[in-house]
């Protein structure tokens, strides 16, 4: 859903100070590192292309010798073993070096073992190998020559060839690595173009085990692979990914077919030659129109497909949805769903992503024009993009209509009134899924006949729960349909209905902000029927029931406590707690005022991060572990009180990101992706840089994370509101970049 525009001047909000401190002492922000200078278009400095396929290929041949001397000495059974089963894997670790007395340019390390406790990760005491590889020194500069023509250099390439099992040289087959430069400037590598040539074969497959103690014969050793791919154009356009492994069937796969599967997958080396990519990748309304706007800015990843859905605008078609793999030239229209106007898609459940019986699909509200707002649902190709029909009518959908994944499928809230399930090809009312049979079915819509105004203020599902709200006898009270066909009802408020909301998954059961005699609390469901009331709030300042809630914060498990927000005085709401194990509930900071008013909440790295309003800095980023101590401001990145304006969370592996403004150096950035690492907030990426200039990161849509890339809505100063992609892997450390 889009977010209001944010004035990125100093101005008053709930809960801020008043601005009489102008100066005080600001802490150090963090300034972009050498990993992100991509963000900042710092120059860099070029070394021979030569040296730079040479340290790939060395890279690649250490690995591969080290692999094949691990072959062939695990081929000889020293040790007596059952079945084979006390086989070893070969593990390979790839650490970055930094510039030393060694590698005076800094590069890597390839270290390689046999992980003989059998718990996934080479210690070091299992270390066999390791092998330096450095990046080459920059040539000193000769004497200045005459003016001569500009030209481009050429493109130094690898190429792979694949060699089938049974060659001579290869018996299990492998790959030949080509390398040299592209004189024709055609993007391919010619073979008169080859430099060089190395030969990479697959591991032989081991010799049987040394019968056992039982006299039962070892199992046959599985081989080593080595397997290459091309990376993900929108990441790195000329590149190659190495993948190291063994042909063993775990994961699921299949032993001893030659084809290395995700489970078999021991480590992976990614060369990129050139930085990895960022930037604008959509140009959906040319030129300085916005390609995204108000109801039309959902976006969304599909990790199968590796395509991006976006709701978006060409000025012609109207709000439509839009298919891109990452790069502008990649970014079409994939169906003009309401060819007489606007289907917005996604603008009031947005994209919502399941793994069907057919593969990843997406769901969807839209409309074409004819059949009003319904459900819809794509597998990112202009065939699969289909409108759900329910009886031939299609599934009728409402402006407060609710969306939640379970089984397989999805559940909505239908305009009329009606849970349904779906998966795209059967759909059917949530008491009747084709998982409980006909006698299950008939007895659950006989238990369900009484229940009406379904979902209004809950659809929400953990596993295998399904949780809705719907009205009774009792009022609007919660209730629980399982996968093993059990309907649950709760009966939370004798006095009138409870009104359930902001529901959070804890263990089996959830906790939920209702409705009591004394106000809004926390009440926690289990899955037997019973529930337990966790806290008992009132309004400290009139002594009346708390009736803000979990409102903008919600609630969120950190460890052992439920970290949430409440308004229990004055008219700005605060952070609390619950400990789960004592049954304490506590006020934890009386500075840090209206958590979550912008951004909500996230739990990462066993923290939940949240926006907040505090003296002295205005509107930044908190922090809470649960605990008074560890509740605190974790950012200042608009010097002072003037506010940063905190819009988005999102996390890659060990990373957070957050779109927020900011300063470096005194300069404001506007609006732009940040990173958090362990000397705190670093700008990752600024769509529009320079004085003055503001690139109204987060205006639109939300910021959506990829295993390749941070996605997000932002404009440059030459065009529009577009999508913008920024490769992650500048600062994890899981690329090597030789450009």
């Amino acid at each position: 859903m889009s977010n209001s525009q944010r004035h990125e001047d100093p101005s008053h909000i709930a809960g801020e100070p008043v601005q009489d401190n102008l100066h005080k002492r600001v802490p150090e922000i963090a300034h972009p590192t050498a990993s992100s200078h991509q963000a900042v278009q710092a120059p860099i400095r070029t070394k021979s292309r030569w040296a730079a396929v040479m340290q790939t290929l060395l890279v690649v041949c250490a690995l591969a010798i080290s692999t094949t001397s691990y072959i062939m000495v695990d081929s000889v059974s020293q040790q007596p073993g059952e079945k084979g089963l006390d086989a070893h894997e070969m593990l390979v670790r790839i650490e970055g070096r930094v510039a030393d007395s060694i590698c005076t340019e800094g590069g890597a390390e390839i270290i390689i073992g046999s992980d003989y406790d059998q718990n996934g990760i080479l210690s070091d005491d299992e270390v066999s190998s390791t092998t330096k590889v450095c990046h080459g020194k920059e040539g000193l500069s000769g004497p200045q020559g005459a003016p001569g023509p500009v030209v481009e250099a050429n493109q130094s390439l690898l190429r792979i060839n694949p060699i089938q099992p049974g060659n001579e040289s290869c018996p299990m087959g492998g790959a030949v690595l080509l390398a040299g430069i592209d004189l024709s400037d055609d993007g391919e590598l010619g073979d008169d173009e080859i430099h060089t040539a190395n030969t990479v074969c697959n591991g032989v497959i081991g010799s049987n085990g040394i019968n056992g103690m039982q006299g039962v014969d070892g199992q046959t050793g599985a081989s080593a692979l080595v397997e290459q791919r091309q990376p993900h154009p929108s990441v790195c356009p000329v590149g190659i990914i190495i993948e190291f492994g063994i042909d063993d069937g775990n994961g699921g796969g299949i032993a001893h077919d030659g084809t290395l599967q995700t489970g078999e997958l021991l480590e992976s080396l990614n060369v990129c030659s050139t930085p990895l990519a960022y930037g604008p990748i959509t140009d959906m309304a040319s030129g300085s129109a916005n390609g995204v706007t108000v109801n039309c800015d959902a976006m969304v990843w599909m990790e199968q497909q590796q395509r991006i859905l976006i709701s978006g605008v060409d000025g012609v078609s109207g709000c439509e949805l839009w298919v891109s793999e990452g790069t502008e030239a990649t970014t079409n229209l994939l169906l003009d769903i309401n060819p007489s106007g606007d289907a917005l898609p996604g603008r009031d459940l947005s994209f919502n992503a399941v793994t069907t019986n057919a593969g990843e699909r997406m769901f969807f509200d839209a409309d074409d024009g004819v059949h009003g707002r319904q459900l819809w649902v794509t597998d990112a190709t202009t065939t699969g993009t289909q409108r759900i029909t329910d009886s031939g009518t299609g599934i009728v959908l409402a402006s407060h209509s609710k969306l939640a994944l379970w089984a397989q499928g999805v559940v909505v809230l239908t305009a009329d009134d009606r849970l349904v399930w779906t998966n795209g090809t059967d759909t059917s009312s949530v008491f009747s899924h084709p998982m409980f049979g006909n006698e299950a079915s008939a007895l659950l819509n006989n238990s369900s006949a009484g229940l009406s105004t379904f979902a209004t203020e809950v659809l929400y599902s953990n596993g295998p729960h399904l949780w809705f709200s719907a009205k009774d006898t009792q009022g609007l009270e919660p209730h629980l349909l399982t996968t093993s066909g059990d309907l649950l009802s709760w009966d939370l408020n004798p006095m009138g209905s409870s009104a359930p909301s902001s529901p959070t998954a804890v263990g089996t059961g959830a906790v939920f902000v209702a409705e009591a005699n004394n106000g809004r609390q926390l009440v926690h469901l289990f899955e037997d029927g019973s529930a337990n009331w966790l806290t008992s709030l009132t309004h400290q300042g009139t002594g009346s029931p708390t009736q803000h809630v979990g409102v903008a914060l919600g609630i969120h498990e950190v460890g052992q406590y439920l970290v949430f927000d409440a308004l229990t005085s004055g008219v700005d709401t605060t952070v609390w707690s619950h400990n789960l194990v004592t049954g304490q509930t506590q006020l934890l900071s009386l500075d840090i005022l209206a958590p979550g008013d912008w951004a909500g909440g996230y739990v990462h790295g066993g923290l939940l991060w949240f926006d907040c309003v505090a003296p002295g800095v205005a509107h930044e980023v908190c922090t809470s572990d649960g605990t008074v101590e560890q509740t605190k401001v974790v950012t200042d990145l608009r010097a002072g009180i003037a506010s940063s304006n905190i819009l988005h969370f999102a996390a890659h592996s060990e990373t957070l990101f957050v779109m927020a403004s900011g300063q470096i150096d005194g300069q404001e950035t506007g609006s732009c992706l940040w990173y958090f690492s362990g000397t705190g907030a670093q700008l990752a990426y600024d769509p529009w840089e320079g004085s003055g200039n503001n690139s109204a990161s987060g205006t639109y849509g939300s910021l959506v994370m990829s295993e390749h890339h941070a996605l997000f809505m932002s404009h440059d100063g030459q065009r529009g509101h577009e999508v913008h992609a920024w490769s992650h892997g500048t600062i994890s450390g899981e690329w090597l970049v030789w450009s």
